[in-house]
């Protein structure tokens, strides 16, 4: 099985991602991750990302995030179930990712939209901590320690404010056309991501069998 999972910024991806991939033994390549680790290093490529994601809070090129999945897809053996997180975001990311998918020979996939209101996404993520060993999200920020790790608990540089909104309003003039396009593909399935993280998993898996 090959799952996209979309939905705004503090909809619970990487959590649900992690979640199936633990389960099912999927491997997770999730956008965030990538870029993250990329906007690390002292390249150009790392300085042009970081300025981009973490200080204008906007989205990469997507010719250039579509050749950084594609390169991952392409490594994995293909009768291993897949996730992709946070990519593709926008209808142009759609068009690229639908060509090299044919490509890749994967066949088909689902995508799963979980939904949560902008409200909540701000409440979350400005209470959003991530370990820096294993990349695992939580929203109790008094949290020392990482609950699946151990690992230590950092706050992310695009968790302001500023970059919240920029990126909540990013989803709804950019992620949600695509969302639309991928409705019409009948690809889609809807969860609510205002129930606990236990009921989202179970809502999905249920409706994957």
């Amino acid at each position: 099985m090959n799952l996209i999972i979309v939905g705004p910024q503090g909809s619970g991806k990487s959590t649900q991602a992690r979640r199936l991939a633990k389960t099912f033994g999927f491997a997770v390549f999730a956008a965030g991750d990538v870029l993250r680790e990329i906007a690390k290093e002292r390249t150009p490529l790392g300085e042009r990302i970081n300025q981009t994601i973490n200080v204008e809070g906007r989205l990469v090129e997507a010719e250039l995030i579509s050749e950084l999945f594609e390169e991952r897809v392409t490594t994995l053996l293909k009768d291993r179930g897949l996730i992709l997180e946070g990519y593709p975001r926008t209808l142009a990311q759609y068009e690229l990712f639908k060509k090299f998918w044919t490509r890749s020979g994967r066949g088909d996939y689902q995508v799963v939209f979980i939904e949560l209101s902008e409200n909540e996404a701000i409440k979350r993520l400005t209470k959003r901590v991530t370990c820096e060993n294993c990349s695992a999200v939580s929203t109790e920020s008094r949290m020392e320690k990482c609950a699946e790790c151990g690992g230590r608990l950092a706050k992310r540089p695009d968790d302001n404010l500023a970059a919240i909104r920029n990126r909540l309003e990013l989803f709804y003039s950019e992620t949600m056309p695509m969302i639309r396009a991928m409705e019409a593909d009948a690809k889609v399935l809807h969860v609510d991501g205002a129930l606990s993280k236990d009921d989202v998993y179970r809502e999905i898996v249920t409706n994957l069998q």
